[in-house]
């Protein structure tokens, strides 16, 4: 990746951190709709499935090593996940690149929920991922019923999962 690129997608990061998390009603699919199948594999070339996921609350999170908020806002989702063992499954869907890369932020992080790797950005594209982070909050059925692009915070986290009945 030439310095350009990189500084470029450093700016958008900075630039979207600045901004704080904003509600992106463009974000395909939105509030109401169900969500595009999903099927990827973690780590350890284990593959997940939304569908398997039906009758939990889901937070898909697409963020990238590169992105500064990505940065930001993982320990608090790793927090949510860890308070919400039992009424969350946290589904972070890294965004084209490398699993070695991925491995080491998410032992870094401590990260201790499934890490997909979307390593054509196919899924992206498919949700109408516009920038990363971007965020996803689907109910037990299946519907999504909030969506963020940029960092989230703690408390609009656990907002989420509140509304959404979660344990």
């Amino acid at each position: 990746m030439s310095i350009s690129v990189k500084c470029a997608r450093l700016l958008v990061a900075a630039l979207m951190l600045a901004a704080g998390p904003t509600i992106a009603k463009d974000l395909k699919p939105w509030s109401g709709d169900r969500t595009p199948p999903l099927e990827l594999k973690d780590l350890s070339g284990r593959v997940h499935r939304l569908a398997d996921y039906r009758g939990k609350v889901v937070l898909i999170n697409f963020w990238a090593t590169w992105c500064p908020p990505c940065r930001t806002e993982m320990p608090d989702i790793q927090a949510a996940a860890q308070a919400h063992p039992d009424g969350l499954v946290v589904l972070a869907i890294n965004n084209a690149e490398d699993a070695e890369t991925v491995k080491r932020f998410a032992q870094q992080f401590n990260l201790t929920f499934p890490i997909l790797l979307d390593s054509d950005g196919s899924v992206a594209r498919k949700y109408g991922v516009q920038g990363l982070p971007t965020s996803f909050f689907i109910d037990r059925a299946g519907i999504v019923r909030a969506a963020n692009m940029g960092a989230m915070s703690r408390a609009y986290i656990e907002a989420q999962i509140a509304a959404l009945g979660a344990e």
